[in-house]
């Protein structure tokens, strides 16, 4: 294996081919040209496979970035820039001050004292306040009776989620935020507090007000899941997730179901189908858009039996791809074909999203059933030549195995080609996941669904979470109707 890593196969594959080639004209007849041919080919396929598996036990060496140049080019057009940054971040309030000299300057003409002109010179600089901390004390007047002296009144408190608590609305929204939207983890969040000059912070205390918070919120959690259920095409995907304490079993996972409005997410103990069977026995979805893990399919195909409904199960191409890139340098010519074509689906894909009429998106759709008819047809073509147990024989079975699922997004146009936005929206349980190990207990986890379910569903419709926290959490203490991140950007948008 040393031998082979000094030596370049392809390069040394290249030459004995060449070298065949001119030979054959004149020494070999067309049997054994063609005899080898074959011995050549084999050679060089086990020279691949070696070199793949030696990648696999060593870890492959990054290639190394490409340098981009700083600044604009020679030939590179001008691009306006927007310099001041109350043009650049037009929401931000501006503060303006009229800065006056010590004392009045001199001419240096006359040398007479001068007089304001009424002209400014402008500067402006971006200013931040550091997080403040302070006590905010109510006092609540007491009403006595001025005539029988029989009775003492007190104004009622103010409506918040923890009436009997020392921290208030805005202080709990925080500490949720920092933890489920910044996904800082608790003890840091203790740390930051310390150094802006709230010491002594009970990290203990603050996890119990993420778990009141997502009691609060509870009614928001469920209307999302209502959302999600009646969506016709559905995305899911699950991760890992860890129970420190508090179960018998230690290996969890979350699930998360997603719609193009809302994101939703449940804690198991379990990475069974059944998850999967009990949501779609609720849910209206028509389509299912998921990695190809087995769980899900005989959650459909489980579906189908017991309670007669077809749900289509679509797989994601973009894990196709993945397959055909991570095969590897040495296959870097035969895999580039499929890569083209698959870079020419993905474009096809991108026209369809910026179309905005109906007929030019199913036109799309069409042309992009061809361009996978080609591309199953040169994976039929390349895969009996393979090596079995090789990366590319493993990229083109996976996508001839799941041809079928994987085109079910040229029968909708509204289906995605892909399930890169299950993909996002799990990332950031998965990122807090590493920051915070996991969850103590069952209640842990149960709050954990409920905000990133909320937060998530704020991302999807471009909603700031910190904004629609404090909003939500107003509207549910004045009993009005509980709406979702989603109905709250339509309720924002005739306001």
């Amino acid at each position: 294996m040393k031998t082979i890593a000094k030596i370049d196969p392809e390069k040394e594959y290249k030459n004995a081919k060449a070298i065949i080639d001119n030979a054959g004209k004149y020494f070999f007849d067309e049997q054994s040209l063609s005899s080898l041919d074959n011995s050549l080919e084999k050679l060089i396929t086990a020279a691949r496979v070696l070199i793949e598996r030696e990648e696999l036990r060593r870890g492959k060496k990054k290639a190394p970035k490409a340098t981009k140049l700083k600044g604009r080019q020679e030939g590179d057009k001008r691009k306006e820039v927007k310099k001041l940054p109350s043009e650049r971040y037009a929401e931000l309030e501006v503060r303006e001050d009229i800065i006056f000299p010590a004392k009045a300057p001199k001419c240096p003409c006359c040398n007479s004292i001068m007089k304001a002109s009424g002209l400014y010179d402008v500067t402006e600089k971006l200013e931040v306040i550091p997080k403040q901390y302070y006590i905010q004390r109510n006092k609540r007047p007491k009403f006595n009776c001025g005539v029988c002296h029989g009775a003492i009144v007190n104004t009622p408190a103010l409506a918040s989620v923890l009436p009997s608590s020392n921290y208030s609305d805005s202080f709990i929204i925080d500490v949720v935020l920092s933890k489920f939207c910044d996904l800082i983890p608790m003890e840091r969040y203790v740390q930051i507090a310390s150094r802006n000059g709230l010491e002594g912070l009970p990290a203990q205390s603050l996890i119990g007000l993420t778990h009141q918070l997502a009691d609060f919120l509870h009614g928001v959690y469920l209307k999302i899941k209502a959302e999600v259920l009646l969506a016709k095409i559905l995305l899911a995907d699950e991760t890992t997730h860890k129970m420190l304490e508090g179960d018998e079993t230690s290996n969890w996972y979350l699930w998360g179901f997603f719609c193009s409005t809302s994101s939703y997410f449940e804690a198991h103990g379990t990475r069974s189908g059944d998850v999967v069977f009990e949501f779609l026995k609720e849910s209206c979805a028509q389509y299912l858009i998921t990695d190809g893990y087995t769980g899900y399919n005989k959650a459909v195909k489980k579906v189908k039996k017991e309670l007669n409904k077809d749900v289509v199960l679509a797989d994601c191409n973009a894990h196709a791809v993945r397959y055909f890139k991570e095969v590897g340098e040495q296959w870097e010519d035969d895999t580039a074909p499929f890569l083209e074509l698959y870079g020419d689906i993905y474009d096809l894909e991108k026209q369809k999203k910026r179309a905005e009429e109906t007929k030019e998106q199913t036109k799309m759709r069409e042309q992009m059933v061809l361009l996978f008819e080609e591309l199953k047809n040169k994976c039929e073509v390349a895969l009996p030549g393979q090596m079995p147990g090789s990366k590319f024989e493993k990229a083109l079975k996976y996508f001839l195995n799941h041809y079928e699922g994987l085109t079910i997004c040229t029968q909708n146009i509204d289906i995605p080609l892909d399930n890169n936005h299950s993909e996002r929206e799990v990332r950031p349980p998965v990122v807090g996941r590493k920051t915070w190990y996991g969850t103590h207990s069952k209640r842990g986890a149960e709050t954990l669904q409920v905000h990133f379910s909320i937060v998530s569903s704020c991302k999807v419709n471009n909603i700031n979470p910190r904004n629609y926290y404090p909003w939500i959490v107003e509207r549910i203490l004045e009993g009005e109707e509980v709406l979702t991140p989603y109905e709250y950007s339509k309720f924002k948008e005739t306001q």
